[in-house]
Formats: C-alpha cells, structure tokens, sequence
C-alpha cells in the first residue's frame, strides 16, 4: 500500500519537473537571442563606424567612440600607424581655430576643409619625423623643458587659468593636451636643431663635396652646368645666376667675396656663409646712379654674378629631405598631401 502511494505522488510531481525543465530551456533561448541580438548590433554598429572612417572622414563623437575602441588607423607613416582618432581630434581642433579666427580676423580664417585636412595629415606624419630624427640624434623632452616653455608662457598671461581659456576658445584642449600634441614637439625640433647645426662632421662632407665641384670647375667645367647639378638654393635651375645687386644686399662675407672679384673671375676658394659654401663668378660690374637714405641721388657699383651653394642642413631642409623620402600610406578617402613624395599610396 505504502508503495503504490509513493509512486502515485512521484507520478504527481513528475509534470512539475517537466514544467520547470521546459521554462529553463526557453529562458536560455532567450539569453542566447538577446545576446545574438546585441552582438549583431555591436557589429553593424563598428560596420557602420569603419564605413564613416574610411569614406567620409567623419568625425562625429560616434564615428570617433568607433575609431579609438578599434583603434583604426588613419595611415601609415615609414611603416608606424597613425590612428583615425588623432585626425579627428586634430580637424575639430583645427575647425574651432578657424572658426575662432573667422571672429578675430586671424592667419586662418579662411582655410578650405581640404587645407585643414592637408595641415593635420601633415601634422600628424611629421611628428612621426621627428620621433625618429630624435631617436638618430638621441634627444628626448624632459620635464625641465616644458616647465621652461610654461614659464615663458606665463609671461605672457595673467595666470595658468588664462592660458587655459586661451587654448581652450582656440583648439577646444586643455593646457595638458596642448603640451602633449605641440609643445613637446617643439621641443624635439628645437634639440634637433641644435644638434644639426653642431654636426661638424656633416659640414666637413658637405665642405669636401664642394671642393670637388670647385675643382672640376677650374679643370673646364662649365659653371653654369655645375650649378643646375649641384646648386641647393632657386638660383640652380638658371645656371646659379643671382642678377644685379649692391652693397648691402647680401650677407657679409659674400659680399666681401665678390666685390673683391673682376669681371669674369671665379672665387678660388669656397665661400663659407651662414647658408653653406659658395662658389662665385662675377659677370659684370656697373655703376648707376640711386638714392641714398637722406634722398640724395648718388653713385653706387652693382655686380652681376652667380654661385653655387652646398647647403648646411638645417631641422627644416633636414624634415623635408625626411618627407620627400619617407613611404606614406593613406587608408582614409580623403585629399592625399602626400602625393607627390617619393612613397605615396591611398589604400
């Protein structure tokens, strides 16, 4: 008897197990479909963002949440990414500045969106350029230089709050973000140069490649030839003529130079300038009548001559010969400055 009730009340309570197993399975169907739910539109949400990336160049807060959780890059530059995120914060840093100097009738106020764009993609590559030219010449920033660079600034502004509202009604950064994408930039061009312009061993071969050229030249070269070869300055693709001049229309020592040449002489030694080495050829002299200070017509020697310069490096020429032979990768449809640089390609 005892038997036959027990299996009548597990009989009872069998249904209520198979209930229970069943609303478990659903209650699992539905998690599993919630999160295919999601994860469809965290997909197409990233598809959506990639797409405004790399077609519009857009830079909408959802366009950047996409950019910088994927960390899409923008380009490449000698093979280090630049992230997307960099370029849109910089193009709404440089919106706000035109923007700001549309009001204040500044230097800006009238770049085109392709401009801008052409600016922070420049921006943006040479601070690559010169992470790696401070790493050939082993420069770094310390504290003291931006805490140098902020004292300097101070002088200028009442206090840190002012400097604050300056940057901010500007490029929309705080002081912070300003020291990071500017100052210690800055910075790093500032000890390049000073190690450049201190490199006597680059002057010594630019001195020695000179010589040569000098010597070719008193063997039979032709000087104008020469010049359009290894000239380093605009004169080089009209033979290195320079035209008429006077007193004072040069540096120093070049003018001393060639006023101590005749018609038709080559110096035989190189010229050495603030610029580089010279070599110089007087064509011709005269003497024509001007006006001095006070007004007073008077007679004055103007010379005729042309040169060939060896260029010393400086952290501009340096950059450049950087860019022109740096390999640019641009993945973004967007105008590409870069163009005409030896290694340039939009993916």
């Amino acid at each position: 008897m005892e038997q036959n009730i027990v299996q009548e009340e597990q009989q009872k309570s069998a249904p209520e197990v198979s209930i229970s197993s069943s609303e478990n399975k659903n209650m699992k169907m539905f998690a599993v479909g919630l999160v295919a739910i999601l994860v469809v539109g965290v997909v197409g949400s990233a598809i959506f963002g990639v797409y405004r990336v790399y077609a519009k160049a857009a830079t909408d807060n959802f366009t950047l949440v996409v950019a910088k959780a994927l960390r899409l890059p923008l380009m490449k530059v000698n093979g280090e990414s630049v992230l997307y995120s960099n370029y849109a914060d910089d193009m709404l840093a440089i919106q706000k500045l035109v923007a700001f100097d549309k009001t204040n009738k500044g230097n800006a106020a009238n770049l085109t969106a392709e401009q801008m764009s052409d600016q922070v993609l420049w921006r943006l590559a040479n601070n690559v350029l010169v992470r790696e030219a401070a790493a050939k010449y082993d420069v770094k920033v310390e504290t003291k230089d931006t805490d140098d660079l902020k004292a300097n600034l101070m002088k200028q502004f009442k206090d840190t709050a002012e400097i604050e509202k300056e940057i901010q009604q500007r490029y929309g950064w705080t002081y912070a973000q300003y020291e990071e994408k500017v100052i210690k930039n800055f910075v790093l061009q500032q000890k390049i140069a000073e190690k450049i312009q201190g490199d006597q061993k680059s002057h010594e071969e630019i001195r020695n490649k000179a010589l040569v050229v000098l010597n070719e030249i008193k063997t039979g070269k032709d000087f104008a030839e020469e010049a359009k070869i290894y000239g380093e300055d605009g004169t080089k693709t009209n033979g290195g003529d320079l035209g008429w001049f006077g007193k004072g229309d040069m540096v120093p020592e070049f003018e001393k130079a060639v006023y101590a040449l005749k018609a038709g002489e080559m110096t035989q030694d190189l010229v050495e300038t603030q610029y580089g080495y010279h070599i110089i050829k007087l064509a011709e002299r005269k003497i024509e009548k001007i006006k001095d200070a006070k007004g007073k017509a008077v007679s004055a020697e103007k010379v005729h001559a042309s040169h060939i310069l060896f260029r010393f490096p400086t952290p501009e020429t340096f950059l450049d010969q950087l860019a022109k032979s740096a390999s640019f990768h641009l993945y973004v449809k967007v105008h590409n400055p870069f163009a005409n640089s030896s290694t340039s390609t939009t993916k």
